[in-house]
């Protein structure tokens, strides 16, 4: 598919731009968790998450969810439509998912 190919204003119904919005927030949650662990130096813990290493900067923490955040609602947003609640439903459940087994292990949500 080339560039031209693609539809010069994407429009998003209701429903996709909630679904956007809470892959968002579920990502800055995670983020948030990872960040602290971060801060604190991963004593007793590690990351799961093989492309950002055993114990990732903060800095590292955050290019990555930059990356995530602009990839996944990019890709939506090139999708047809009718994918779209697809892949952000599949990436909500990634993101509660992770944040459920950090909050199993003691990690608090927190709002900044």
């Amino acid at each position: 598919m080339h560039l031209a190919q693609l539809p010069a204003r994407v429009s998003w119904t209701r429903s996709h731009t909630a679904l956007a919005s809470a892959f968002a927030i579920t990502l800055l949650i995670d983020a948030a968790q990872t960040r602290e662990l971060a801060r604190q130096g991963w004593v007793g813990f590690r990351e799961a998450n093989p492309l950002l290493g055993a114990r990732p900067t903060v800095g590292q923490v955050n290019t990555y969810t930059a990356l995530v955040g602009l990839s996944v609602l990019g890709a939506a947003a090139a999708l047809p439509p009718r994918v779209r609640p697809w892949l952000l439903g599949a990436a909500i459940a990634v993101q509660a998912f992770t944040i459920h087994g950090s909050m199993r292990q003691g990690l608090p949500i927190r709002f900044p």
